[in-house]
């Protein structure tokens, strides 16, 4: 993934969110369409879900990602980025045992704050973060929060997330039956293409702005 500069990190996102959403479009119309009886559409639509599901979590994997490799590129030091992504280049940075109890482990996250502030700051952008195979609101949190992206706007949006698409994508994952009328798909198709944009929205305005800087002020930083 060669992301040099902010036009590459915007072109890159944008396109990956369009082919999603025209994909989603085109199977809306299918199950919209007048050769479609009522047993079709309901298969489509649990289709559908399951589809929503892919690409929320494609999108959002791929488009962290893309910031990550956006941020490798700008060959910044660890002592020049937020908090937020000093502690993401640290987990990055340190080997860990499974013996994490030991004080001896503990140890190394200070070497890392004594040592190695200015070397480069490292980011997982090959692997991303880990989505847990469940992009819940939680973990969607958790994704904005390494990032120093802003969450509050989608503190209203967490039973859409957790209940409406990952629980009813579990359930049908799992072979369960639900009857998804085509409104509430096409609904729940577009709240989530909201927050996807907005989300797209707002590493546009971090990479542009350059707000993975850590800024300075008398004293101390934010």
């Amino acid at each position: 993934m060669n992301i040099r500069t902010t036009n590459d990190l915007c072109s890159f996102i944008s396109a990956d969110l369009a082919w999603r959403k025209k994909e989603l479009s085109t199977l809306i119309n299918y199950s919209t369409g007048t050769s479609t009886n009522s047993i079709d559409q309901l298969v489509l639509t649990r289709c559908g879900v399951a589809l929503l599901y892919a690409h929320w979590e494609g999108f959002i994997k791929i488009a962290t990602n893309a910031y990550l490799a956006f941020l490798k590129m700008q060959r910044l030091r660890n002592d020049q980025i937020k908090p937020n992504l000093l502690t993401l280049s640290m987990l990055h940075s340190v080997n860990f045992s499974s013996e994490s109890n030991k004080y001896s482990e503990y140890g190394k996250i200070t070497d890392f704050y004594l040592l190695n502030m200015t070397s480069h700051a490292r980011f997982p952008f090959k692997n991303g973060l880990d989505t847990k195979s469940n992009l819940s609101s939680t973990v969607l949190k958790e994704f904005l929060w390494c990032l120093g992206l802003d969450y509050s706007p989608y503190e209203t949006k967490e039973k859409l997330i957790d209940t409406r698409l990952v629980n009813r994508r579990n359930h049908i994952a799992h072979g369960q039956y639900l009857d998804i009328g085509i409104e509430d798909f096409k609904e729940m198709r577009d709240s989530i293409i909201v927050i996807l944009e907005s989300i797209k929205t707002e590493i546009e305005n971090s990479a542009i702005n350059g707000s993975y800087k850590k800024k300075y002020k008398v004293g101390t930083y934010k």
